[in-house]
């Protein structure tokens, strides 16, 4: 009896190492997904990657860390729109082509970045800014966009730039909401084609301002994470009717950073545009500002300067083999991975589009978005949180800018950090945007990433000075004497 009873405890003990082996590889994927990116340390990629070697492709998702001290929302749906856009329909800014370094205008400043960059230990970092005084942009660059291969960032340096991929991706959709094709008040079921409903709240419609706003009640589940692989056959459709990725709040009355709303939001624009979004975009955006830039990499007309991706170890985690590399869904509507944070882009051309907005929607004469749409996107809601969120942009007063309010956000995947600030006001039209990989950097309070802000702030202080001073013609002259 005792020989039977030991021979069953040894077999109790390799069936319970068995099953415990087999669980240990899902407890890694629950823990890395079934968790919210707002709870996922500063760097993305910290425990993913092997010094030295490329991670894995979408091993990691889009996302951005976000920052509520006050949680987000007040609780009565009647404080929203607390914020409306500025400007009016009279701007008319003389933004043109002319394209200048920083260092030929101020070579003091080109030097106070450098140090800056330096400070943050920064692989590659690329600056655009516009200038609504002197209707020009300035540019910044520094490093390596290739480190291995000697290339430096410059003027033609073009980035996956994350989440700032989803200003492109609105500026998409508010072009059909100009044609009429698309009401921002309206259950996205209608342009989606099959019904899609949080089940908690059935009667309440899911709209397109809620995809755009991050309060639809969608939230990034661990099926979506899982599901935004590549070699899955799950289609937005699907995890949609499956249920799971859906909070019990009310759909419009709480906020959450949502990378699957966007994804939703990219599948609207195709189903109603009968185009992929890459192609939509080139057609309504991209070529008509002048701008080579795409969600899907390949598809641009220069791939040759396309920057790798590297971690704050200066490891590659994205590179350029691995961003070519991406491809659409046969089926219109059903991409998991492009609108929310795939789009390449050089900062100049990211700044043209930051132009266009503070424009009123118009550049070189050329009508991207009607003025009313601009202002639809400057509406913010968010009360009570470290900004106001609005369609694809946040709004804050005066922690950038002393006395004045802005509109901004973030981007953050793999290594890299991106940050776009714009003023958009009839008196006062700037903007800029800092790209940066491989740099060790944290969060700001309000959110804002410490490096791009400290590049932003010394720049634009710069740029003031000589406003204050009545003297935008110095911007012609060089402070080297020589």
């Amino acid at each position: 009896m005792r020989n039977n009873n030991g021979k069953a405890g040894v077999v109790i003990i390799i069936l319970a190492a068995i099953i415990l082996v087999a669980l240990v590889p899902w407890y890694f994927i629950i823990m890395r997904n079934f968790f919210d990116p707002d709870d996922r340390p500063e760097t993305q990629t910290e425990g993913y990657e092997e010094a030295g070697h490329e991670l894995p492709h979408d091993e990691l998702p889009d996302h951005e860390p976000e920052y509520y001290p006050d949680h987000g929302y007040e609780d009565d749906p009647e404080d929203d729109y607390t914020h409306e856009s500025e400007h009016g329909s009279d701007v008319n800014i003389p933004v043109t082509e002319s394209v200048r370094d920083i260092a030929s205008v101020r070579p003091q400043l080109q030097t106070d970045l450098n140090g800056i960059s330096r400070q943050y230990n920064a692989m590659a970092v690329s600056m655009a800014m516009f200038d609504g005084d002197t209707g020009e942009y300035f540019t910044y660059h520094f490093g390596h966009a290739d480190s291995e291969a000697g290339k430096h960032v410059d003027d033609d340096t073009k980035f996956r730039v994350a989440s700032l991929a989803k200003l492109t991706t609105v500026i998409c959709a508010m072009v059909l909401v100009d044609q009429e094709l698309i009401d921002l008040d309206s259950d996205i079921s209608i342009y989606l084609g099959y019904e899609v409903i949080n089940t908690h709240y059935p009667g309440t419609a899911i709209t397109v301002r809620m995809l755009m706003q991050h309060t639809s009640s969608i939230f990034d589940s661990g099926a979506f994470q899982v599901s935004r692989d590549r070699n899955s056959s799950e289609s937005i459709r699907v995890l949609l009717e499956r249920g799971a990725s859906f909070r019990r709040s009310q759909p419009g009355t709480s906020f959450e950073y949502t990378n699957f709303g966007y994804a939703i939001l990219g599948a609207i624009c195709e189903n109603v545009s009968q185009k992929t979004l890459d192609t939509f975009a080139r057609e309504v955006l991209f070529d008509p500002l002048n701008i080579d830039a795409g969600y899907i990499p390949s598809k641009m007309k220069d791939t040759e300067n396309i920057a790798v991706i590297y971690n704050d170890r200066h490891s590659v985690t994205r590179s350029v083999q691995s961003q070519l590399s991406v491809g659409e869904s046969n089926v219109l509507g059903h991409d998991l991975h492009l609108a929310q944070g795939n789009l390449t882009i050089s900062a100049i051309d990211y700044a043209k589009i930051l132009a266009m907005l503070g424009n009123g929607g118009v550049s070189q004469g050329v009508e991207i978005l009607s003025p009313q749409a601009v202002n639809e996107m400057h509406i913010t809601n968010v009360t009570g949180a470290a900004y106001e969120q609005g369609l694809a942009t946040r709004y804050s007063f005066g922690d950038f800018i002393a006395g004045e309010g802005f509109y901004w956000h973030t981007g953050s995947a793999y290594g890299l950090f991106a940050q776009y600030i714009y003023t958009a006001t009839a008196s006062y039209n700037r903007g800029i945007i800092v790209v940066t990989t491989g740099a060790t950097t944290g969060r700001e309070q309000n959110g804002m990433v410490s490096l791009c802000t400290d590049i932003a702030a010394a720049a634009w202080a710069e740029f003031n000075t000589l406003i204050e001073n009545n003297d935008p013609d110095d911007l012609n002259e060089s402070d080297n004497d020589d």
